[in-house]
């Protein structure tokens, strides 16, 4: 049987917040096309404002995908065991492992050294209950609201819509006995087995070849006022110019750095499973055409 989480306002928090990060990444958007790139007013200022923008991309997929976690969680109880899902993750709990079920509101204390993602109505992550121990957090509601799963090193915290029909359904299949034995487990979706995820070295590659490739707008975005209208881009073999253009045409210089690690990185990624040496290969190869770009740089601006 499938019971759903305790109605919170978490899910409405969730999708309010990333509303809230869209609407500011908009405006700031507009501002930055209206104010600085098409009067050709760009500078430090503009840098720092799209930094800010990009830096929300990452806080938006991680509100998304918590948001997604309130929408989709579900605790499942067969006579085999409890299955806790959200996001495509399942975490497994052999009904033979659980040594009782305590209602949060029987705590008399508070719990300690909480870890994780929450906001009112959303408790996803790890603590320590006094006199319980180390607590996994899957829940709507606050401790009092919620169930503790206890189980040899280690309890969870679970918030069904029917807390004593959940407790009644356990005892009753506890009794049927499993038809089939079950061992703890995390169940993750595909793309969280990727071993991409804890690969220092990918992640190094392509970290350094970003943080090149967004310093060198930041460089030009804080030389652009100083700089003359009309710049010398190109030069023949005798070192004379061959080529003028509007400063402007300077930023294509990092935008082509951007269009050549994204397109290493898509390549990279294809090839990961394969040939992981291929990727790194890619992936540096993007790195070190961010450091030509900032050599090109250095030739044209004076």
């Amino acid at each position: 049987m499938t019971y759903r989480p305790k109605f919170s306002m978490g899910g409405v928090l969730g999708l309010l917040f990333i509303l809230l990060v869209l609407a500011v990444d908009v405006l700031l958007v507009r501002a930055l096309i209206v104010h600085s790139i098409r009067p050709q007013q760009i500078n430090l200022i503009t840098f720092l404002i799209g930094l800010v923008v990009i830096a929300s991309l990452p806080v938006l997929v991680v509100a998304a995908y918590e948001t997604l976690s309130w929408f989709s969680l579900r605790y499942h109880l067969d006579r085999n065991g409890i299955a806790i899902r959200w996001a495509g993750i399942e975490q497994i709990i052999p009904l033979h492992d659980v040594q009782r079920i305590l209602p949060g509101g029987q705590l008399t204390e508070t719990m300690v050294k909480r870890h994780g993602i929450h906001w009112p109505g959303h408790e996803r992550g790890e603590g320590d209950v006094p006199g319980i121990g180390h607590t996994r957090l899957l829940s709507t509601q606050p401790s009092a609201g919620q169930l503790l799963i206890i189980t040899p090193g280690e309890a969870f915290a679970i918030s069904p819509r029917d807390p004593d029909g959940f407790i009644r359904g356990f005892e009753a299949r506890r009794a049927m006995g499993p038809n089939r034995l079950l061992e703890r487990e995390l169940r993750l979706a595909p793309w969280r087995q990727l071993s991409l995820w804890t690969d220092q070295t990918a992640w190094v590659l392509l970290g350094v070849a970003l943080a090149v490739n967004v310093a060198l707008f930041g460089y030009l975005a804080a030389r652009f006022p100083g700089l003359d209208h009309q710049l010398p881009l190109h030069f023949n073999n005798l070192g004379q110019p061959d080529r003028i253009g509007t400063k402007t045409e300077l930023f294509a210089l990092p935008i082509i750095g951007l269009i050549i690690l994204g397109t290493n990185l898509a390549l990279g990624l294809l090839l990961y499973r394969r040939e992981r040496a291929g990727s790194y290969l890619l992936w540096g190869a993007a790195a070190a055409a961010q450091a030509l770009f900032w050599l090109a740089t250095f030739s044209i601006v004076p």
